[in-house]
């Protein structure tokens, strides 16, 4: 019988990358969807072990990163956007969170997990979104420059979070319109489970 898997459990900067439109390119053309991968390989790696952080897995075209430092993480991000501004079609978006994760193996888990990988969504093409308690860790630091972006209902996530982006070197913010769809989205979702809840309950009593 094997022996249970050693469970670690840590704090830690949780950093969410994606490839975006990777899923159009892939249909388009496979051999280069495959190119593009092995060239996030290539340039964005080293940048990640330079900066401390481990790579955990690679889901599709996203990475799964975490580092010991959260100011570090936010340097890496950084630096890989400017680092790859001028690859073709090698447009990230990149989302961090702070908390904690259980690491076991490859798998790393954890409810902030979960929320690192629903802030990614809200990161413009070359920018990076990062969660209040990043924003609130690294705002002493003048080499940081942030701004709101919203305070949404994120799908799976109990915690109140409050997304920002990264604004120094002249990193990109995204489209309000589009934050704000996606703000309405997730409450629609949100009043559709109220409303089925309440139902539930009217039911149960009549």
């Amino acid at each position: 019988m094997s022996s249970p898997r050693k469970v670690e459990r840590k704090l830690a900067a949780i950093m969410f990358t994606d490839i975006a439109g990777f899923a159009s390119l892939a249909s388009n053309n496979e051999q280069f969807a495959l190119d593009l991968l092995q060239k996030q390989r290539e340039v964005v790696f080293p940048i990640i072990k330079s900066y401390n952080g481990i790579l955990h897995k690679e889901l599709g075209d996203g990475l799964l990163i975490s580092f010991n430092l959260t100011s570090e993480s936010v340097k890496c991000a950084i630096d890989i956007q400017k680092t790859i501004k001028d690859i073709k079609d090698l447009n990230l978006r990149i989302g961090i969170h702070e908390g904690e994760i259980a690491i076991g193996g490859n798998d790393v888990l954890g409810d902030d997990v979960n929320v690192a990988s629903r802030i990614e969504p809200f990161s413009a093409v070359g920018g990076v979104s990062i969660s209040g308690k990043v924003q609130q860790n690294i705002s002493s630091n003048p080499d940081f420059k942030t701004q709101f972006l919203a305070k949404p209902n994120l799908k799976g996530v109990n915690q109140e979070i409050s997304i920002f982006a990264i604004i120094s070197e002249n990193l990109p913010l995204p489209d309000m319109s589009t934050i704000n769809a996606k703000i309405d989205k997730s409450n629609k979702f949100k009043k559709e489970i109220l409303l089925s809840t309440t139902f539930g309950i009217l039911l149960f009593f009549s």
